[in-house]
């Protein structure tokens, strides 16, 4: 019975990764903001 409810939970997680996953927007650079002085610049993706 351990075993069933670990596996449920696990795939359950699963989902919903995905579906987290499938819903980030592609390509979008990251702005980020310097916690020393405050500035604000973006970080391009990286493609590897």
């Amino acid at each position: 019975m351990k075993r069933l409810m670990t596996s449920i939970v696990a795939f359950v997680m699963l989902i919903g990764l995905a579906g987290c996953a499938a819903m980030a927007p592609p390509d979008v650079d990251t702005r980020v903001q310097c916690p020393a002085c405050g500035y604000e610049f973006e970080v391009p993706k990286h493609h590897n």
